[in-house]
């Protein structure tokens, strides 16, 4: 009967070894889990921010781009405005010479 118990002892004790093993196995692998998901987390943060810089530097090129043509176009209607401008003033110059020369030449 003694042997039973000292079995039965030795089986608690081996019982709670695997326990507090097991325990120790969980937190270690929690930690390594912890440890992983701030690794995602990281990288997903920067690779969040390698993309939010490109999407930046495409949108300043894009407005770089609307820039240049809106500049290109209004050059385009100044210069049209002066030439029609100068044709205008051609005009006139002719109209008042030819009303002078008619006036009093």
């Amino acid at each position: 009967m003694a042997d039973v118990v000292q079995e039965v002892k030795k089986a608690e004790t081996d019982a709670d070894e695997i326990i507090e093993e097991a325990k120790e196995n969980k937190e270690e692998m929690l930690e390594k889990a912890r440890e992983k998901a701030e690794d995602i987390v990281e990288d997903a943060k920067e690779s969040s921010e390698e993309r939010k810089e490109t999407k930046l530097q495409e949108f300043r090129r894009e407005l770089e781009e609307k820039k240049d043509d809106i500049i290109e176009e209004g050059e385009k209607e100044a210069d049209e405005i002066r030439d029609s401008a100068s044709d205008n003033i051609s005009d006139a110059k002719k109209l008042l010479m030819d009303k002078f020369s008619e006036e009093y030449l």
